[in-house]
Order: structure tokens, then sequence, then C-alpha cells
């Protein structure tokens, strides 16, 4: 039984590595200071008052108990007036896993955020609780209830478009092409449409098809007839017909959980609109679902679907460099503490130095050079005379960022890093051998950051200090030091000959 008691949200975003202690400066109100877990008080009844008066949560209402197996809706209502379309979301997890609770940045939360469209999300059992159709069925069960209920939460029961992604993309599909649904519009976002020809590419490649298996309770590899006919029943490319409503079909090409060519498949199948939208370079679920070109396909359809004017067409689009810290990849929104030279420690953002538009084609925009160093590492030490050698050299093309870090068997205070990095007067640089003020090199005149905790130093794979990452100025990682033979000075100089 599946009865939310807390709802535990993940503030996930970029750590503030290193949140200083009570000594020091507090930036516990900057986003993504730590990964924290909040717990949201459930509301007691008061005295005369019971709890049945004051309703259940919002995203945990019960809309069916089958076999005894309590499914809930979350409902996602806009901050404007209504009476307010639907959009019913349906998660994936191999039919197997999943729950109905989303999170502020997913896809479907940023429709919600435009203020028109209302999400409601479901859930249906899951493959150990029943087998096929069970799943369609608690889904219909889940439309009649939101009809029945549409008045009481100011929605607009005429508009229901089912969205899902990965096994809830199968299903949306399903209610697509299941007439008695009576659903507007599906969205269907990687999932599967053939379940036999998942399998038998499963087979083809060695890997796990258990999902399929436990879903339809029974092995398509078995060539069981009755299995068969399961496995048609859960397939909507097989089932698609001219009642089949307006579908939105999107896939990453480089999806390796559910291949690329199951929504080709349905796609060659519909005689009705839709719009097919391979994503190149996607892949399955992660990237790039969340990005704002993708949601904002969505939105148009969905404006398409109120104005009843969806027709056939084809969207190609890319889903441009994975998100990480290694070469070729978009670096992730880096924030923590920082200090400009000379100044106070203040927020700090890195793509507030960076341009997502920059092409290549502009030498205006600025390239990025992270150090990772430590003021009690002897090499960071010594070479702090070629930090600042090479800032004279480059600054006008590259912004410069050291990110202190601490050693295990080191505590760098605020005040020696701010010694370390202008120079100054503060005894304990070097591993407590050395005066700050007598530091190799100059004044380094760029902002230092704080990751003493190691989060960002973790995130970038590094393995000791001092290293470096050369990022371009749209926030794709161009150079790591770590995979690389060649220096930091080289590397800079094959990136700007002419500053040689």
């Amino acid at each position: 039984m599946r009865v939310a008691v807390i709802l535990t949200l993940l503030m996930v975003s970029s750590s503030l590595a290193g949140c200083l202690g009570e000594d020091e400066p507090d930036y516990s109100g900057f986003e993504g200071c730590t990964e924290e877990e909040v717990q949201c008080e459930v509301e007691l009844p008061q005295e005369n008052e019971t709890q049945e008066e004051i309703g259940p949560p919002p995203t945990d209402l019960v809309f069916a108990s089958p076999d005894g197996v309590e499914l809930s809706v979350a409902l996602y209502l806009p901050d404007s007036e209504g009476p307010h379309p639907i959009i019913m979301w349906i998660h994936g997890g191999g039919w197997r896993q999943g729950h109905r609770l989303v999170g502020a940045n997913h896809a479907s939360q940023q429709i919600v955020a435009d203020g028109q469209w209302a999400v409601v999300s479901v859930e249906y059992r899951l493959s150990d609780e029943a087998i096929w159709p069970a799943q369609l069925e608690d889904l219909q069960t889940a439309l009649n209830w939101i009809r029945d209920n549409a008045n009481l939460y100011n929605l607009d029961a005429e508009t229901i478009v089912a969205w899902g992604s990965s096994a809830g993309g199968h299903l949306a599909s399903m209610l697509a092409v299941t007439p008695e649904a009576n659903i507007t519009a599906a969205i269907d976002w990687f999932g599967p449409t053939d379940l036999n020809v998942l399998v038998n590419q499963a087979i083809d490649t060695g890997t796990d098809y258990s999902a399929v298996t436990s879903l339809l309770g029974c092995d398509l590899a078995g060539n069981e007839s009755e299995c068969e006919n399961q496995s048609v029943s859960a397939s909507p490319a097989l089932l698609a017909n001219d009642q089949t409503v307006p579908m939105l079909i999107m896939h990453g090409t480089d999806d390796v959980t559910v291949p690329f060519n199951h929504s080709t498949i349905i796609h060659d199948t519909l005689v009705t609109s839709n719009w097919y939208v391979p994503v190149e370079g996607g892949i399955h679920s992660s990237h790039p679902w969340q990005e704002e070109f993708i949601v904002n396909i969505v939105r148009e359809f969905l404006d398409n679907v109120t104005q009843n004017t969806v027709a056939n067409q084809t969207i190609m689009v890319d889903a441009g460099p994975l998100p990480g810290t290694w070469p070729g990849e978009l670096i992730p929104n880096v924030q923590a503490a920082a200090r400009p030279s000379q100044e106070d420690w203040m927020m700090w953002r890195l793509w507030d130095h960076l341009d997502a538009e920059w092409d290549n084609s502009s030498t205006e925009d600025d390239w990025v050079l992270i150090q990772f160093a430590a003021t009690d590492c002897g090499h960071c030490w010594n070479g702090a005379e070629l930090m600042s050698d090479l800032h004279t050299q480059y600054h006008e093309d590259v912004t410069f960022f050291t990110f202190i870090i601490n050693f295990s068997w080191s505590d760098s205070s605020p005040q020696e890093i701010a010694a370390f990095q202008d120079e100054a007067d503060f005894f304990g640089c070097n591993n407590g051998n050395n005066n700050c003020m007598d530091r190799p090199g100059e004044p380094h005149n760029w902002t230092y950051v704080d990751d003493r905790e190691l989060y960002w130093f973790s995130a970038f794979h590094m393995q000791g200090t001092p290293s470096y990452a050369i990022i371009a100025p749209n926030g794709v990682v161009e150079w790591h030091s770590l995979e690389s033979e060649i220096s930091v000075s080289d590397t800079l100089a094959a990136l700007f000959p002419e500053e040689v």
C-alpha cells in the first residue's frame, strides 16, 4: 500500500561547497548551499476538527483501491483562474517502479508554471501487483476520477492530454489508441510501442527484458500464442487506427533502453494527426528532457491541441552536449560562495560568466579557466607564480577562477584563503609553514571559489592539486587536465596563439 505520510523534497542543485561555520560568513540562504532534506510538516487537526475535515494533501488523493492496492493522484494546479485543461502525467519505471510525485524542474511542472494547464499525476498498479491489462484499467479509472472531480478542482474535463515517459509513454500511447478512454491527445516520450519487437531486440543484444515478462505475466520468447495475444493487446503501434487521438512522439536517437525505432514504428502506423520529433543525440530519461527547447515543443503542441489544429509534421532537433564536466560536455550550473580579489565573500554562479548562445563566431566572449588548488598545497604555493603569469598573458581572453579545496589533513579558513589570494599578512599558508604574504607571484586579481568540502573537485573528477579545466564561452568543457598530457600553459597557447 503506497500511502505518502511525509513529502521529502531533495534540494539537489549545486552545493555551496564548504558551507561556512558559525564564526564565518553565513551563506545558508544561498540556493544550492548543501544537499538537504526538507520535511513538510503535516497540519494536525485543531480542537473539534477531524482530519477528514481538513482533507488529504493534493499530492495524496486516493482514487481507487483495486485488489487492495491503494492508488493516488497528485494535483499540480496553476496559480491562475480556470477551468484548466488537464495533463494526466503517467510515470515511467519499466512498469515495475515509479511514483506520482514529480520534481520542481520536471517538464510537466514547467508547463504548470505557465499558468494554463493543470497536471494530474497518476499511479497505476505495478507489474508485481497485477499484470496487463490492469495498468490500462487503472488509468481509465483515473480518468473517470478526474472527470468526476473536475469541478471541485476547477479543471476542464473536456481537454485531457495523456503524457508519459518510457513505460509511461507506452501507457499514454495505449490511451491514445483506446477510444473508450476518450482523451483529447497524447504525448509519448521514448516509450516502447511494440513489445514483441522490444523483446526481440533485447534477445539480439543480450539485454534483460524481464520488465516485459513481468508486465505481461508470460515470456514472449516461449512462443506461447496466449502470450502473443497479451503482447498485441499491449502494443499501441499494432492498435492504431483512424480513431487514434493526435499524438506528439519524441524520442532520443541514442536511446539504448528503449531503441529509437519504437517511435518510428508507431509514427509509421498512424493515420491520424501527429508530431514526430526525433531528438538527435538524446538518451533515455535524462537528456535533454528538462531543457527549455524540448518543453517549448510540448507547449506548442498543447496550444495546437486546445485550438484543434494539430497537423502532421516532423521536427528534427539536436539534444546538444551531454551535461557533465568531461571534455565535450556541458558544464552544470556551478554555484558556490566566492570572493573577488580584495572584496567580501559573495554568492556566485559560473553561468553568469558564460553565454549558451555562443557559436565560436564571436571573439567578444571570454573563455574560462578553472584551477583547483589548496592553500596548504606545496605545489600550489610554488605554482602560484605560474598562475600570475598566465593571468597577465591571457586575461583579455580568459576569465580565471581558482577553486580552493581542503585536504583531509588541512583546514583552510576564509581568512587564510583571502590572504593566499591577496598575498596578505597571515601566517598559516603552505601547510602552516609560511606567511601568505610571502607566496610566489603577484596578488591573484581574480575570483576565488570556496570548494573546501570538495563538492566541485569531485564533480570535475579531479585527483590532485593543482589541476585545471578550460571551458568554452558556451559552457562546453574544452580541456581537462586529467585527460591530457599537455600542460595548461601549452593548451592556452594553442587556443590563443596571438597572445604568445
